[in-house]
């Protein structure tokens, strides 16, 4: 009986999990070939996917025929698609935001996207529903949504993937985010000092020793009122015998007072050490609980970052990463990602060492996990594949840009379920014709699950 329970509540939390972004829909898909991971390639493909969810990858049809009880025999649905699928884009860097997300009463520190993502209800969010439409046409499966782009100590972003809804969904823990360097502020340039992020980890830390010495300073007042109830008898008693003398003798001389015993003083309470919603986040982010985003450029704020998370052992990324080329062993021994921009300019800056190809290519082959994204630029999801192709024209290697467009930002943002097309993963796929996805005069769509 015990079994046969479990088993219903299995099957009802896997029906829970299956329902939870909308898709319901069983088929399978049968393409000219299949991109199915890192170096994985097969021809012909066929992907079968129920509930959002891809089941398995083949390159031969693997349905099984189904007899009903009324003896009907059937298979699960074959849609015929031409092009080769590939697992769906995750966007390591936007500025997708919910309506309203500005006005949440946190301080900016504390302030954390997913309280404010809508609830899964049609026509909840129509502008957010807006970007993430553009972002699924454009292939995109994952993104991670922005904490916001001012302050130095700017909040809680989220990794989301998309429902049948087309809203996003928080998927993980939360992420911390932080900025060092020059950042944008309401229209002005402000330096954020890297002293600011390393003085809130230290006073974080600090303030965890301290309850060492607050235990310490507990047995210490434990030993005193001990101590101090003894010296309070013993004065009681004295206090006494001393007024009785004094009544037998009659009224005190001025001189007598003197003689008069003292109260001992109580010893005091240790104070507590006070807690703070801010600074609880930074000990998780210390404990491992948050992954920790810092936008930094400069080699100078990129060396002290990797002093910090060497520090604190902090589960680290870096975004933006103008200098993080010139670093590449440092990164890779540290085990930091980098998340570079794929908006402004490429390859033909003035200097052509320091273009995003050449900086892209060192960091890689350096043995650093890269993720390209679209960095929040306006309408730049419609054409990141385009400027990632750009990056292959100038030389970079076509698979380890598409890794760093797929399975790099899915790693980095901890989506076990992006980034390659695996039994479990997401069926949100690109499909597309021509010798690569970077092929610009070849069609691509995206393939949205049912």
């Amino acid at each position: 009986m015990l079994a046969a329970v479990c088993s219903l509540f299995i099957l009802f939390s896997s029906h829970v999990q299956a329902q939870d972004s909308g898709y319901s829909r069983t088929y399978v898909i049968q393409a000219d070939g299949a991109w199915v991971a890192p170096g994985v390639h097969i021809t012909p493909a066929f992907v079968k996917v129920s509930a959002g969810e891809i089941v398995w990858v083949s390159s031969t049809d693997q349905r099984q025929e189904r007899t009903s009880l009324l003896g009907k025999k059937s298979k699960d649905p074959l849609i015929k698609v031409k092009g080769t699928l590939a697992p769906g884009l995750v966007d390591a860097w936007t500025t997708m935001m919910p309506t309203g997300y500005s006005g949440d009463r946190n301080t900016r520190s504390t302030r954390a996207v997913s309280d404010s993502l809508p609830m899964q209800v049609a026509n909840e969010d129509e502008s957010l529903v807006s970007q993430v439409l553009a972002a699924r046409q454009a292939g995109v499966a994952a993104v991670f949504m922005s904490a916001g782009r001012n302050g130095w100590q700017r909040g809680v972003g989220t990794a989301a993937e998309f429902t049948k809804l087309d809203l996003p969904q928080a998927v993980g823990e939360g992420v911390l985010e932080f900025a060092v360097g020059a950042q944008a502020n309401g229209g002005l340039d402000r330096t954020y000092i890297i002293d600011e992020v390393e003085a809130v980890f230290s006073e974080a830390n600090g303030w965890r020793d301290s309850w060492d010495d607050f235990d310490e300073a507990k047995e210490k007042y434990a030993k005193d009122l001990e101590k101090y109830e003894e010296k309070l008898k013993e004065y009681i008693e004295e206090k006494k015998k001393f007024d009785e003398e004094a009544e037998k003798a009659g009224a005190q001389k001025e001189g007598d007072k003197k003689k008069e015993p003292k109260a001992p003083k109580r010893p005091k309470v240790p104070m507590e050490p006070q807690t703070s919603a801010a600074r609880d986040l930074i000990l998780g982010a210390i404990d491992g609980k948050y992954l920790v985003r810092v936008h930094a450029d400069s080699v100078g704020d990129i060396r002290r970052i990797i002093a910090l998370k060497k520090e604190y052992g902090l589960d680290l990324v870096i975004i933006g990463g103008g200098s993080a080329d010139l670093l590449a062993d440092d990164l890779r021994k540290a085990s930091i990602g980098v998340v570079l921009p794929l908006g402004g300019d490429l390859h033909a800056a003035p200097n052509a060492e320091r273009s995003l190809a050449k900086r892209f290519s060192t960091l890689v082959d350096g043995g650093v996990d890269v993720a390209l994204a679209s960095s929040g630029a306006e309408g730049l999801h419609m054409l990141m594949l385009t400027r990632a192709g750009e990056l292959v024209a100038a030389g970079c290697d076509k698979n380890k840009v598409w890794d760093s467009l797929t399975i790099v930002p899915a790693r980095l943002l901890g989506l076990d379920g992006y980034g390659s097309l695996h039994r479990g993963k997401s069926a949100t796929m690109v499909l597309f014709e021509g010798t690569s996805p970077f092929d610009a005069s070849a069609p691509m769509k995206a393939h949205k699950p049912k």
